[in-house]
C-alpha cells in the first residue's frame, strides 16, 4: 500500500521542508512493515510530528477503501486537538479534492456515538473516527439505548402489554429522560422497532429532522443475538406496579439495579455488545500506547482475547482490525518485558482474512519472545555499564584521556578483546569491557526492535536556515537569575537560602517524618511556603492518629514552629521564597521584554501563589512605567492611562485597521467580513490594554498619527520579532496552518478571553474561583492565567488556543493538565520548570509543549530556554541531581523507571554518591544509542 498521491506534509510555517520529508518517509515505512507485521509503534520525540504521521497512514487506507473507517483511540482531553489536527491535514495535505473528499473526520465521545458514526450511509460516513479513550468502557450512559434493551428484554415475554405499561410509566424518570418525553410518547416508541423512533421521535418535536437515529442499528441487531432473560427478571423484581408513597425511593433502588455491572444490569449487558458485535475496520491508531503495557489497566483489557477461556468475552478492540499503529514518545522508559507487553497488543488484530498480514499468528508471537530475550540481555549489559561507571572516580577520567585518547571507551572492540588487558586501572579496565559488552548488545537488540519501533529523534540545532543555532538552551539553579535584565549572578550552584529564609528552611530540614512524609514536606517547602503550609496539614494529619499523651510526634516541636515563622513571614507581606523570587523575577523580565512564558508548577498552592505574584508585580509595572512615559504622578496614572486609550479609539483605532487591512490582504482566505472583524477587534483590543502600551508605545500625543501606529507594529521582543511580524505569522496561521474549524475556534476563542490590564477575579467569569486566595480581594491581571485540574475543560482549551497565538495569556503557569498533547509553541519559546520531577520524561513532556515542529524557536532562529530553578542544600537540589543523572542513561538503559526506582529507595549518602560523579562523555551515549529512524 502508498500514501496518496496527492499528500504533501510539507505546510509553509508549519514545519521545514527536512522534516516533512522525514514523516513521509515514517508514514510509508509504517505501510511497508504492515505487509508482513500486524502493527508498529511510532515512538518519535516529544513535538516531532507523530499526529500528522498517523493521520498519513489513515489516509492511506482511507484513499484505498473509504468504506472501511480507521479508529483512532486517543486520551479525552486531546480529543478536539486531534480533531483539529485532521482538520488541519485534510485541507492543508491533501491537495486532490477527490482524495480530500473521502477524508471524513467523526468524533466519538461514547461507545454508543462510535457506534453512531458507523451506522451512518457510506457515502455520508465519517472515515476516520477518533475515540476517546474509555468511551468503550464506560457504562451504558444513553437513554434511548437503555430503552431499546428494555424493549428487547420484555419482547414477546408473559404479559408483555402489561410489561410495557410498566415500561412507559417509569422509564423516563428511571432513565433520566426530558420532560418532553411523556408516558403516552414512550409507550409508542416500545410497540415501534427502533429504526422507526427518530420519526416519531421528530413528529413529537422531541429530536430534530438532521439528529443521527436515537439508538445505533448495530446496538440493536447485536441485542437480537442475546440472552436478557436476566433483564427480564429486573425489570419484573424492580419496576413498580403501581405509585405509593415510597415511590421516589423504589424508583432510585430500580435504577440503581437497572445501572448495576451485575447480571441483569445495563452495565453487563453493554460490554456483551461491545464483544459481540461484528466489526472488522482496518486499522487502528492507539494515541500514548504505553498505558497499555499492564494488562490490569482498563486499555488493555480492551484487547483482551478469549482464547484461553470460552466463558470469557473478548475486548472491544480484540479482532475487530486489520493493522495497529501504536503511538508513544516514551518506548524507552519501559523495560524490556513492559515494551513486549504492548507489541503483544498486536496479537489482537484479525488474523484471518484477505488483509491478514504475511507472518502469521505463530511466526508474530516466536518473535516477540525472541525480542524479550534480545530486550533482556541489552537491559542487563547497560546497567552493567552504568554501575562500572558510577566506581570510576575523576583521577581515572583524567588517565583514560591521558593514556588512551578522547575515545578512550572504545579501546576494547568487543566484551573478550584483549587489548583492554593492557589497562592496568582495574575501574577502566572494567568499563571498557562493560561497554564492549553493552555495545554488542545493543547492535543485536536494535537488530530485532528495528521492524517494530520506528524512532526519530530531535537534532542538537534548529533547521535551516538556523542551523548553527542550538535548538534548546538550558539554564540551571542560580543562574536563571542572570537572566533578569538587572542581576547577574554566579551561574553555579542552586538557589541560595538568605536572610529570612534560613530559619523556616532549617527548621524543615530538622524535621523527622516517616519517609513518604518527610519527603513530600522536603518538596513542599522547596517550591513555596503556601505549599508548606498546605503540606504541613498533610503531615498532621498523618501523625495524629499516633500520637497520645506519652508520644511526642517526630519534629512536632519543629512543625509547629516553622508554621508560625512561615505565616509571620507571609502575613507581614515580604514574602521572598527564593524560588517564587526567582521564577517572578525571571518571567517578569522577559515579560517586559515582550516573551510569552510558559510556568509549570506540580503544588497547587505554588500556583496560586505564582498567579498572585505575577499580576501585582505586573499591576507595579504597569503603573511605574505608565507614570514614567504620562509624566504623571502613579495616583494619577489610572486617569491619564485612560484618557490616552480613549484617544487612540477615537482618532488611532483606523490606522490601525488600515495596517491589519494591508496584512489581510495577503491572506484572501481570511477575507470574509466577519472573519475580518473578528481579527481587527482581537488585535485592537490588545492593543489598547495598559500592559501593551506601556512596554510598546510611546505616550506621547504630540506625535503624528501614522507614525504613532507605525512605532508600535515596529516594536521588537527579546526574539527580535516585531508586533508587525508576529502579527503576520498569526495571520498566516490562520489562513496556511489550520483548518477552518480550528481558524473559527480560534477566533472565538480570543473573542472570548480577558483582556484588561487588571480585573478583580470576581467580576470575571473566566476566572475560577480557586484563582482567588481566600479572604483575600484578589486584583488578577488578565496576562496570567493558571491552569490545573479544577480548571473547566471550556475555560482549559479557551486558554490554551488563545496563549498560542500573540495576545493573551502571555504568561501561563500550568499544572501536569497540560503537560501532555497540547500545543503551546508558536508564540513562546520560554518555559520555567518552577517545581522539578523525579523523572526526566515528566520535564521532557512539559518542555515538548513549546518545543514542536514549526514553534517560535524555528520562525525566530533563536533557542528554546528551559529553566530550572533549584533551590540549594536541600530536597529541591537533591531532585535535581538525581533527575541529570537519570537524564544521561534513559535512552541507553531500557526500563529506566524501574532503575529510577532502586535511586530513590537508596539512603542519601548512596544516592549523593551516584549522582555527584562525572558526566558520561555525550560521544560515548551517542555510540550506544539505539538508531531505529526511517534513514
Amino acid at each position: 500500500m502508498s500514501l496518496p498521491d496527492s499528500l504533501n506534509l510539507y505546510v509553509r510555517g508549519r514545519i521545514s521542508p527536512e522534516d516533512a520529508a522525514r514523516q513521509t518517509r515514517s508514514a510509508q515505512a509504517t505501510l511497508d512493515r504492515f505487509v508482513e507485521q500486524p502493527g508498529v509503534i511510532l515512538g518519535d520525540e516529544v513535538g516531532m510530528g507523530k499526529t500528522f504521521v498517523a493521520l498519513a497512514v489513515a489516509a492511506a487506507h482511507v484513499v484505498r477503501n473509504p468504506n472501511r473507517p480507521v479508529v483512532i483511540m486517543v486520551p479525552r482531553g486531546v480529543v478536539g486537538k486531534w480533531e483539529r489536527d485532521a482538520d488541519t491535514f485534510s485541507s492543508a495535505c491533501l491537495s486532490s479534492p477527490k482524495e480530500r473528499a473521502k477524508f471524513r473526520v467523526g468524533v466519538a465521545e461514547t461507545g454508543v456515538d462510535f457506534l453512531k458514526l458507523l451506522d451512518d450511509p457510506p457515502s455520508t460516513r465519517a472515515t476516520v473516527i477518533v475515540l476517546a479513550h474509555g468511551a468503550l468502557n464506560r457504562k451504558l450512559g444513553d437513554a434511548w439505548s437503555k430503552l431499546a434493551l428494555l424493549q428487547a428484554a420484555i419482547k414477546g415475554r408473559q404479559g408483555v402489554y402489561a410489561l410495557r405499561q410498566r415500561v412507559a410509566r417509569w422509564a423516563g424518570k428511571i432513565l433520566g429522560m426530558s420532560s418532553r418525553t411523556s408516558p403516552e410518547l414512550i409507550g409508542r416508541l416500545l410497540q415501534a422497532p427502533p429504526a422507526a423512533w427518530k420519526r416519531i421521535l421528530v413528529e413529537h418535536g422531541v429530536l430534530d429532522q438532521t439528529a443521527d437515529d436515537p439508538v445505533p442499528d448495530l446496538f440493536v441487531r447485536t441485542l437480537q443475538k442475546l440472552d436478557l432473560s436476566a433483564v427480564y427478571r429486573c425489570v419484573v423484581e424492580t419496576l413498580p406496579e403501581r405509585s405509593s408513597a415510597t415511590i421516589n425511593q423504589r424508583l432510585t433502588d430500580a435504577r440503581r439495579v437497572l445501572d448495576a455491572a451485575g447480571e441483569g444490569g445495563f452495565a453487563a449487558v453493554w460490554r456483551e455488545v461491545l464483544a459481540r458485535m461484528r466489526l472488522t475496520l482496518p486499522l487502528l491508531v492507539l494515541d500514548e500506547a504505553h498505558r497499555a503495557r499492564h494488562g490490569g489497566t482498563q486499555l488493555a483489557q480492551l484487547f483482551h482475547d478469549a482464547r484461553d477461556s470460552e466463558d470469557a468475552l473478548v475486548g472491544p478492540l480484540a479482532h475487530r482490525f486489520d493493522r495497529m499503529l501504536f503511538l508513544t514518545a516514551t518506548p524507552f522508559q519501559l523495560g524490556h518485558t513492559e515494551l513486549c507487553q504492548v507489541l503483544s497488543r498486536f496479537d489482537a488484530i484479525a488474523w484471518k482474512g484477505a488483509e491478514a498480514p504475511a507472518m502469521g499468528r505463530e511466526a508474530f508471537n516466536t518473535a516477540i519472545t525472541a525480542l524479550a530475550g534480545a530486550l533482556g540481555v541489552m537491559q542487563l549489559a547497560t546497567v552493567g555499564m552504568e554501575q562500572s561507571w558510577k566506581r570510576l572516580l575523576p583521577p581515572d577520567l583524567e588517565e583514560a584521556v591521558r593514556e588512551h585518547g578522547g575515545a578512550w571507551w572504545q579501546r576494547a572492540g568487543h566484551a573478550d578483546d584483549p587489548a583492554c588487558f593492557g589497562v592496568t586501572n582495574e575501574r577502566l579496565r572494567s568499563l571498557m569491557l562493560a561497554f564492549a559488552n553493552a555495545h554488542d548488545a545493543i547492535r543485536r537488540a536494535e537488530k530485532q526492535l528495528r521492524p517494530w519501533l520506528l524512532r526519530s529523534a530531535w537534532p542538537l540545532q534548529l533547521p535551516p536556515p538556523h542551523q548553527h543555532t542550538l535548538r534548546r538552551r538550558r539554564i540551571e539553579g542560580e543562574a536563571v537569575l542572570g537572566e533578569t535584565e538587572d542581576c547577574v549572578n554566579d551561574p553555579h550552584g542552586g538557589l541560595k537560602v538568605r536572610g529570612e529564609n534560613a530559619l523556616p528552611f532549617l527548621l524543615a530540614a530538622r524535621i523527622h517524618s516517616p519517609l513518604t512524609l518527610g519527603r513530600l514536606f522536603a518538596e513542599g517547602i522547596a517550591s513555596s511556603y503556601e505549599a508548606l503550609l498546605d503540606t504541613h496539614r498533610e503531615v498532621d494529619a498523618a501523625s495524629s492518629p499516633i500520637a497520645r499523651d506519652d508520644m511526642v510526634v517526630p519534629g512536632a516541636w519543629h512543625l509547629s514552629r516553622l508554621r508560625d515563622c512561615v505565616t509571620e513571614i507571609g502575613g507581614q507581606g515580604r514574602s521572598r521564597h527564593p524560588k517564587v523570587h526567582a521564577t517572578v523575577e525571571l518571567a517578569m523580565s522577559l515579560w517586559r521584554r515582550g516573551e510569552k512564558v510558559l510556568i509549570f508548577c506540580h503544588y497547587r498552592q505554588t500556583g496560586r501563589a505564582l498567579h498572585q505574584r505575577l499580576s501585582e508585580a505586573m499591576l507595579d509595572e504597569t503603573r511605574r512605567r505608565a507614570a514614567e512615559k504620562l509624566g504623571c504622578e502613579e495616583a494619577a496614572v489610572e486617569q491619564e492611562l485612560q484618557s490616552f486609550i480613549n484617544r487612540l479609539d477615537r482618532d488611532r483605532a483606523a490606522d490601525v485597521m488600515t495596517i491589519v487591512d494591508a496584512m489581510l490582504a495577503e491572506f484572501p482566505v481570511l477575507g470574509e467580513a466577519a472573519t475580518r472583524e473578528s481579527i481587527l477587534d482581537v488585535v485592537l483590543r490588545f492593543i489598547r490594554t495598559p500592559t501593551f502600551l506601556v512596554r510598546f508605545a510611546n505616550l506621547d500625543t504630540s506625535l503624528e498619527r501614522p507614525q504613532w501606529v507605525e512605532g508600535i507594529f515596529d516594536s521588537t521582543d527579546e526574539s527580535s520579532l516585531s508586533f508587525r511580524a508576529v502579527v503576520r505569522q498569526f495571520l498566516d496561521f490562520l489562513a496556511n496552518r489550520c483548518g477552518e474549524a480550528e481558524r473559527k475556534e480560534c477566533l472565538a476563542a480570543l473573542g472570548k478571553i480577558q483582556t484588561g490590564s487588571h480585573a478583580g477575579a470576581e467580576e470575571d467569569a473566566s476566572f475560577s474561583d480557586d484563582e482567588v486566595p481566600s479572604g483575600a480581594r484578589a486584583r488578577l491581571v488578565a496576562n496570567v492565567r493558571r491552569v490545573y485540574g479544577d480548571t473547566r475543560e471550556e475555560t482549559r482549551d479557551r486558554i490554551m488556543l488563545t496563549f498560542n497565538t500573540p495576545f493573551y495569556p502571555e504568561i501561563l503557569i500550568a499544572s501536569s493538565v497540560m503537560a501532555e498533547g497540547v500545543d503551546l509553541h508558536l508564540n513562546c519559546r520560554h518555559v520555567i520548570h518552577h517545581d522539578l520531577d523525579w523523572n526526566p520524561s515528566a520535564l521532557e513532556q512539559r518542555t515538548g509543549r513549546i518545543d514542536r515542529l514549526g514553534c517560535k524557536a524555528e520562525q525566530a532562529g533563536r533557542s528554546i530556554r528551559v529553566y530550572l530553578p533549584y533551590v540549594e542544600g536541600c530536597q529541591d537540589e537533591k531532585m535535581f541531581r538525581v533527575v541529570m543523572d537519570r537524564e544521561q542513561w534513559f535512552g541507553v538503559v531500557m526500563g529506566a523507571d524501574e532503575s529510577l526506582r532502586r535511586m530513590l529507595t537508596a539512603n542519601d549518602w548512596e544516592v549523593e554518591r551516584q549522582v555527584e560523579g562525572p558526566l558520561v562523555p555525550q560521544a560515548m551515549m551517542e555510540t550506544l544509542r539505539l538508531r531505529l529512524d526511517v534513514a
